[in-house]
């Protein structure tokens, strides 16, 4: 065994020895009964989110899906909201794999099997994937390129992946803390009742310069298992959005979407009035969201889509040409909200439950929130513009909707589906 080699498996030992010990999340005793009863889905559900990941194709939920890194209870929950799917859940940690196995039975959840077995060894497991959820697994791996590797060569070739990556910019705060409770020698291995206590402590009553005061909100009063998974882990790598595209492509993947789109598009944030705004546009995409990352310095965790690199583009970008714009069917996404307007005017404010920043919390105007009223996920564009002819000639409807109807899908508030 090479150095390199020997110091993987460490880093490999030392991640599964915290996960035995600490389990992540902290056990759930129970699925709560907003997601039995389909009030609530987990992030990125198929069930309810499937235009997200195939706008080409009509709905179906007998998928087969990989749950790689499942925790105590991530797979004993999708397979409550996802009862027709055949799911397999994996992980290093038995312990894990033992409470995600008795929370699924406690359920009647008859449809995951359970393996304790690593990422890495998704191979073996001898089958494919419609669909492959790892959240918070790979920036843990001692190679997260061979992490990818593994999870391509079992997704289909139509098949979407679900990931998260931790964010470098909005965990900058977790990462001096990290730094610091390393050099006091307080380590998963030998920490105790009383040190987890200190290090929430210190945590909770950092100074108001530090950047961690700043991202409050985003990590909230953890459990002991959230304290040494965000201040005490033994590998963890954070990402930039360019580092993000460099992975997938070394690693046979693409970019198929990012989960909130909006979270890094300049034109959801102040910078579309601001000079720089046309240079910015003429850039190429990736350096678009690049810079929306740095202007925003607030993304903590990179929740994207990916897919094999092989998968035709056109199956899951939309062409906002314009004749395909008007046969493109906008669908309102779940969380979507719409309520009056808190300044009394006429018209509504919308919003998207879940998205962490304030700001894409829009007030819309009458017309704008009629055409809002007509996407009901059956209606194209060109079929709303048919209901429209009250507002003007063709040709004048046309190009407002085709500026609106781009702008709802930058902010996240529509997906798009379109013709296969």
């Amino acid at each position: 065994m090479s150095a390199d080699e020997a110091q993987a498996a460490a880093i490999a030992g030392r991640v599964r020895a915290q996960y035995e010990r600490f389990p992540y999340p902290h056990g759930e005793a129970r699925i709560s009964d907003d997601v039995l009863t389909g009030r609530e889905f987990p992030r990125g559900c198929p069930k309810r989110e499937f235009a997200l990941y195939w706008p080409t194709l009509p709905e179906r939920d007998e998928l087969d899906i990989l749950v790689a890194g499942c925790g105590s209870n991530q797979a004993a929950i999708l397979g409550a909201t996802q009862p027709n799917a055949r799911i397999v859940a994996i992980d290093i940690s038995a312990a894990s794999i033992v409470r995600s196995e008795a929370l699924a039975r406690a359920h009647g959840v008859a449809n995951v099997t359970h393996l304790h077995k690593s990422l890495l060894e998704a191979g073996d497991l001898g089958r494919d994937f419609d669909y492959i959820v790892s959240s918070g697994v790979l920036h843990h791996l001692p190679n997260t390129d061979a992490g990818f590797r593994a999870l391509r060569g079992v997704l289909r070739p139509m098949g979407s992946m679900l990931i998260m990556l931790y964010g470098r910019y909005g965990r900058d705060g977790v990462y001096l803390f990290q730094d610091l409770f390393r050099r006091l020698g307080v380590t998963p291995e030998t920490a105790t009742a009383d040190d987890l206590r200190h290090v929430a402590d210190l945590v909770k009553n950092a100074p108001a310069t530090h950047p961690i005061t700043l991202r409050r909100a985003y990590f909230g009063d953890p459990s002991e298992a959230e304290i040494v998974d965000l201040f005490l882990h033994p590998r963890d790598v954070a990402y930039t959005v360019p580092e993000i595209y460099d992975t997938l492509a070394r690693t046979g993947l693409a970019l198929q979407a990012w989960y909130y789109r909006a979270h890094y598009s300049p034109r959801c944030t102040p910078l579309v009035d601001h000079p720089f705004y046309e240079r910015i546009e003429r850039l190429p995409e990736r350096e678009r969201f690049a810079i929306g990352e740095l202007y925003r310095a607030a993304v903590h965790q990179h929740f994207f889509v990916a897919c094999r690199d092989d998968r035709p583009r056109a199956t899951y970008v939309p062409d906002f040409a314009d004749d395909k714009l008007f046969a493109l069917v906008p669908q309102l996404r779940p969380s979507f909200v719409a309520e009056p307007r808190p300044d009394g005017q006429p018209g509504l404010r919308c919003r998207l439950g879940g998205h962490l920043f304030k700001i894409l919390q829009l007030n819309f105007d009458p017309i704008q929130s009629r055409v809002i009223s007509l996407i009901d996920g059956r209606r194209s564009v060109g079929a709303i513009a048919g209901e429209l002819q009250d507002l003007g000639d063709a040709a004048t409807v046309r190009a407002y909707l085709r500026g609106l109807i781009e702008d709802l899908w930058e902010f996240d508030f529509v997906f798009l589906r379109f013709p296969g």
